[in-house]
């Protein structure tokens, strides 16, 4: 089963993560991550999904976007608290081309033996992005219903706003239209123009201590090894001097906390972190 995971910045723009990249927050790709080379960038596999368009309602067996633009509907109406609805031209998904290679590459670099290392004296998690998903002009919209009621005053219901959006309301640009005499249909929009990361996938970096004295049992292990580059292992008293590490599949254990999730036909899941009232 592939795990996708919906971010809770919702989007983020698509320069702000690359493929192969090792982080220890899979809630902030962008945030404290380590990039093994820039001069060496992994192939990316690019796929281009159907446009599409929904709300925030979820079913069974639905198809991979319809899935996402219902997550990503539920996130857009837990945080502005209303109900929206989602459209974008188009859905592509990027795959990191032959995983198991690159990391065995990106593991290679010193840069990287420290950066691991480092996060293992720190306990910190950590993950390998091996793909993402992308939106192209999204756009959030409500339909709002306003007209003169018995009394002769005018009600507007509550309406989406850049405001109730947060940190999101410096993506979109608002965009209102109306129309008719003693009821106004008013369509709150809000375009984010380009293309936008809204759910990855990733890898889980697992990592063991060893002795170089145990290699001669070890010898059939393909896993990349190497000699601490931290600190020095004292030998006399048989401490572990060399670090093996593997990309696994991300266990959905893994994921600490309540999600919201959708199971997609073609064994994919979808998952966004449910915020905490």
């Amino acid at each position: 089963m592939s795990l996708n995971v919906i971010i809770p910045d919702l989007l983020l723009p698509q320069d702000s993560v690359r493929l192969g990249r090792f982080i220890t927050n899979i809630d902030h790709p962008h945030q404290g991550y380590h990039d093994p080379s820039w001069t060496e960038a992994p192939k990316p596999i690019i796929t281009l999904r159907e446009a599409f368009t929904g709300s925030n309602t979820k079913e069974n067996d639905i198809g991979f976007t319809s899935a996402l633009t219902s997550l990503l509907s539920v996130g857009f109406a837990r945080r502005a608290k209303v109900e929206v609805e989602i459209t974008t031209d188009h859905v592509r998904t990027y795959m990191l081309d032959n995983s198991d290679e690159w990391f065995v590459k990106a593991t290679d670099f010193l840069a990287t033996k420290t950066w691991i290392e480092r996060q293992v004296d720190r306990d910190n998690d950590m993950f390998m992005i091996v793909g993402f998903h992308t939106v192209t002009n999204a756009r959030i919209a409500q339909q709002i219903v306003s007209g003169t009621n018995t009394h002769g005053k005018t009600h507007v219901p509550t309406g989406l706003s850049l405001a109730a959006l947060g940190p999101l309301g410096s993506v979109f640009k608002p965009s209102i239209q109306a129309s008719n005499d003693r009821t106004d249909n008013v369509r709150t929009a809000f375009t984010a123009p380009g293309e936008q990361i809204c759910a990855l996938q990733y890898r889980k970096i697992q990592h063991r201590w060893l002795s170089s004295k145990t290699f001669d049992a070890l010898r059939l292990s393909k896993s990349p090894r190497w000699t601490s580059v931290e600190r020095g292992r004292d030998e006399e008293d048989d401490e572990d001097d060399t670090i093996e590490v593997e990309s696994v599949p991300m266990p959905e254990e893994t994921l600490n906390g309540k999600w919201d999730r959708i199971n997609v036909s073609g064994n994919e899941t979808l998952l966004i972190r449910i915020e905490a009232e």
